[in-house]
């Protein structure tokens, strides 16, 4: 299958701050735009890396991922890929596609990474997780500043900037808070308009329950009006909101509740309702 993928955000004591291989990335694989079938693309860059395979032109990214398995691998792994819900922009895969646990494993063994083959289901389930809240907080976003492109909003590429931090991480480090462990650039397609989303990645309080916890503070990137406009008027939406729901009455006592309403109504109203 012709697909893209996203890495992880993640890496658990690595060699290096950040690392880009031929399977993809320290902690995983990847895949790219315009790619062959099964390119590859991720999202933490290492500079001059002469150990990299052959790139695609289109993303400066390996163009084939390794789905074999690696020298001394105790177990085999799963080599299936998971559908994402992010749309892409490339004509072959309308979704963006998750990497394997054997590409994953084979990207950290190539960075001098000790994975254990028993993790890799865990891993893999952690990667697509977190990128879908990092999508679904990129939508939030959309949905509420530019309501008419939304629908249509599509991932383009990104890049991982693990040694790059945003100018509010590093506001935030001065005062005493955490660094974020991974950054992200985000490029989205917003009615046809490339626009860039600034992705930080905090490790959160763990809890018995959630034994990886992690915070996701994704942004417009403010570099040009409309994005420094998304962003102070965001916080404003927000309150707006919260102070309409507010506001809004409550039922009296003993009204029935708006699904028996809705039941009660007649077949011709009904249809009337919705059609208008």
């Amino acid at each position: 299958m012709a697909s893209q993928s996203l890495c992880p955000v993640k890496r658990s004591n690595p060699p290096e701050a950040s690392a880009t291989t031929s399977d993809g990335c320290g902690s995983g694989g990847g895949g790219g735009g315009g790619a062959p079938a099964e390119g590859s693309r991720c999202p933490v860059v290492r500079k001059g890396d002469a150990s990299a395979d052959v790139l695609n032109p289109a993303n400066a990214m390996p163009a084939t991922p390794n789905q074999q398995p690696a020298p001394g691998q105790r177990v085999p792994l799963s080599t299936h890929r998971v559908t994402s819900t992010i749309p892409s922009t490339t004509g072959s895969e309308p979704l963006w596609v998750y990497p394997s646990e054997q590409m994953f494993f084979n990207a950290m063994r190539r960075k001098g990474y000790e994975p254990r083959e028993e993790e890799m289901h865990a891993v893999i389930a952690i990667h697509n997780s977190v990128n879908e809240r990092t999508w679904s907080q990129v939508l939030e976003w959309e949905r509420t500043l530019h309501p008419e492109c939304a629908d249509a909003l599509k991932l383009v590429r990104f890049t991982g900037k693990p040694d790059e931090p945003t100018p509010k991480a590093r506001a935030r480090s001065l005062v005493g808070y955490a660094a974020p462990f991974d950054r992200h650039d985000w490029v989205l397609s917003r009615c046809g308009k490339e626009v860039t989303y600034l992705i930080d990645f905090y490790n959160g309080r763990p809890t018995p329950t959630h034994p990886v916890a992690m915070h996701i503070d994704a942004r417009p990137m403010a570099d040009d009006l409309q994005g420094v406009w998304d962003r102070v008027r965001m916080p404003f939406m927000g309150l707006w909101r919260s102070a309409a729901a507010m506001a809004m009455p409550s039922a009296p006592a003993g009204s029935p509740p708006a699904a028996a309403t809705a039941a009660a109504t007649p077949p011709k109203t009904a249809s009337a309702s919705a059609a208008s």
